[in-house]
């Protein structure tokens, strides 16, 4: 369920988190601060067709729902697209962000990997995204961050199809019903929902102004540290 407007959200606690079996994280716009590159990657590659996405329907099409090249396409009518050469081109300037170092971390990401490296949920975290698992390990190895198992969306449908979910929840040995998914987008918290899981929404600037269907919310990956202290 999707909305503009301020909905009734339970603040995720030390005890809720504690409750839980395993943590599965998404990479873009929970970990990394990427959706403005990604943003930028795409209108790099729709340029030859004299396509430019505007930000807020970005966030809001592409980043939150997923629909991706096809819904832009059915939203504007667009004409003589190539989508697979479109794609093609995307991925390819996506790649060259990641490998120039360009895609940073959220803030206290870094920080919220360690202390979760050595915490009692070491072995029972890893991050679940669409994003090719080599572009996140990438990322997170230039940004000097631990990698936790990585589970990406190479081979996998994407999200919202709960999937990804299901093999990164299979590859820590959490059950669904036990497993918190820390998500900042429509399509990754109805994955969850999907799978059973208990999805937790990441507030961050590009989604601050979406009502989003949670069980718990948290206000940036960052105010996870103060719960997982002494």
């Amino acid at each position: 369920m999707t909305g503009i407007g301020p909905e009734p959200y339970t603040p995720l606690t030390r005890a809720d988190l504690l409750r839980a079996g395993g943590l599965l994280f998404d990479f873009d716009g929970v970990i990394a601060d990427s959706e403005r590159l990604y943003m930028a990657s795409w209108n790099e590659a729709l340029s030859p067709w004299g396509v430019s996405i505007p930000e807020e329907e970005y966030f809001r099409h592409w980043t939150s729902l997923g629909e991706g090249l096809p819904g832009h396409i059915s939203r504007h009518g667009c004409q003589g697209i190539d989508e697979a050469r479109a794609t093609s081109r995307q991925k390819r300037a996506y790649e060259a962000f990641c490998l120039s170092g360009l895609v940073g971390l959220m803030p206290g990401a870094a920080s919220v990997l360690e202390v979760l490296s050595s915490s009692v949920f070491a072995g029972r975290f890893a991050i679940a995204s669409n994003t090719d698992s080599r572009l996140v390990e990438g990322i997170l190895i230039r940004a000097g961050a631990p990698v936790p198992p990585v589970i990406g969306g190479e081979s996998l449908p994407r999200k919202p199809c709960p999937d990804i979910f299901m093999a990164a929840a299979l590859a820590i040995g959490s059950p669904p019903g036990a497993t918190l998914v820390f998500e900042d987008a429509w399509k990754g918290l109805e994955a969850a929902r999907r799978g059973g899981f208990r999805p937790v929404l990441v507030r961050a600037p590009h989604n601050a102004g979406e009502a989003l269907d949670a069980d718990f919310t948290l206000d940036g990956i960052s105010a996870l540290l103060p719960l997982l202290g002494p």
